[in-house]
């Protein structure tokens, strides 16, 4: 099951939600669908639960004189549906009683503060919003279906301390979040806590994840300059050795020689263990060692 779905379910099992504030979620779902005036009201969705609940609200919000169409299609091997309400009377009937309810528009105090615009916010949701999978992006969106709706939803939200972005799809508005602490708030705030956890959960174990491979990587890096300063220091010794000789060193630069070649990928503090000195006198050694080399090179 896709984020999307999991996220839409939570919404649809919030019982209290479509009991108390049963107008405001009615309003979210049907304003956001594909088409909402006198000519079509109509909603078109790949979730099952949200069409039974969006033909399942109108008749609750009016009384019906017409019907309710129900047509589920195939969308490329998956179930889609296509809810619309028939009769020209009952859509106008529907559009004034939403237009009665709200006559100053869509605000925050009409909707009757945090938890109606929460149930609004939800409706809008299940309309036309979408959750990718957060172990890959951190993205949530509402693709609009009509050009009017973005001022409105941008600003229900921005009333509620959400700060959304703002792009077009195929000439109309999308509304999206990327931050993932503002997408955690926002489905907490839709009553998807579950979700919500389940995000913070993914992130937690992907902030981990590159925790290690940033150390990784590090201990790699490491690891590669080390064998990388010992390769030239071996490059050096073989070039004295084939000079001059390793007999002519001073005694101190003899035993480092020998020993640097003998262990090949001992890093300067398992050297430095092994000749009893301290690692600073190592690398004074082996970069005496290297002057010698280069001044053999010079002549």
């Amino acid at each position: 099951m896709s984020y999307t779905s999991q996220a839409k379910n939570e919404i649809l099992s919030d019982r209290h939600l479509r009991s108390r504030f049963r107008n405001q979620l009615a309003f979210g779902l049907i304003s956001f669908a594909q088409r909402y005036g006198q000519d079509g009201v109509q909603l078109s969705t790949m979730e099952s639960g949200v069409a039974r609940l969006y033909a399942s609200l109108i008749p609750k919000v009016i009384p019906l004189q017409g019907t309710i169409t129900t047509v589920e299609t195939d969308n490329a091997g998956h179930a889609a549906y296509n809810v619309r309400l028939d009769q020209v009377e009952d859509r106008r009937n529907l559009l004034n009683y939403f237009a009665m309810l709200y006559p100053e528009g869509i605000t925050y105090d009409l909707l009757g503060g945090d938890e109606g615009t929460a149930a609004f916010v939800s409706g809008a949701f299940l309309a036309c919003g979408s959750l990718a999978d957060p172990n890959r992006d951190y993205h949530l969106e509402f693709a609009l279906p009509r050009a009017e709706l973005e001022p409105i939803l941008a600003g229900i939200l921005g009333e509620v301390g959400f700060l959304p972005k703002q792009t077009k799809r195929r000439g109309l508005p999308v509304i999206y979040f990327h931050d993932s602490e503002q997408i955690e708030d926002l489905l907490t705030f839709m009553h998807c806590s579950r979700m919500s956890l389940e995000l913070m959960g993914i992130k937690v174990l992907k902030e981990r994840r590159n925790a290690a491979n940033r150390a990784f990587n590090c201990d790699s890096a490491n690891i590669d300059k080390v064998v990388g300063a010992a390769a030239a220091q071996i490059a050096d010794i073989r070039l004295l050795t084939r000079e001059q000789g390793l007999e002519v060193l001073p005694d101190e630069l003899r035993e480092t020689a020998r020993l640097r070649l003998e262990m090949p990928e001992a890093s300067l503090r398992e050297l430095a263990d092994a000749l009893g000195i301290s690692r600073s006198g190592v690398n004074h050694r082996l970069k005496r060692l290297s002057q010698l080399a280069r001044k053999e090179l010079g002549e």
